[in-house]
């Protein structure tokens, strides 16, 4: 299911808070419907952008570079797309927890691995939140357009 105002919302946070707009606090409190598995998916990738610990701007040392704004370019293009969310389910909130990665002598965190490159493998990485670079590309076209969607 895809929830266009959930997506719009989100795509319209990530792009002000890349630009040092909005705090980290308000990123993350960017509501999304938990029915839109892209839109969630988006949201908690977004959580690996900044620390969640202290409240800040994506500005001096939380600066995005060049080479992540590229990377929520791509979410926000998919965000603004009519594509289902094709990656299985995988949350991307990962703590480590070192008092279980010892009791278990490690191997959480090596099963925390292997799911990770078991996702990964799904399909093409490199266009995530695509899962093919021909579906990225598809979409590239019409938004450098200007033409978002039917009915806008």
């Amino acid at each position: 299911m895809i929830c266009q105002q959930s997506r719009d919302r989100l795509a319209l946070a990530l792009r002000r808070y890349a630009a040092g707009r909005i705090s980290n606090d308000d990123l993350a409190d960017i509501d999304v419907d938990w029915r839109d598995r892209g839109a969630v998916a988006v949201q908690q990738m977004a959580w690996r952008l900044y620390d969640d610990t202290r409240h800040h701007y994506a500005t001096g040392r939380h600066a995005i570079n060049s080479d992540g704004k590229r990377v929520i370019a791509r979410w926000i293009v998919f965000l603004h797309s009519d594509r289902e969310y094709l990656w299985p389910d995988y949350s991307f909130i990962q703590i480590i927890n070192w008092p279980f990665n010892l009791l278990t002598l490690g191997w959480w965190e090596r099963r925390k691995n292997v799911r990770r490159e078991e996702f990964e493998q799904a399909g093409d990485f490199a266009a995530w939140p695509f899962i093919a670079v021909t579906d990225l590309e598809a979409q590239m076209p019409r938004y450098l357009s200007g033409h978002r969607r039917s009915g806008a």
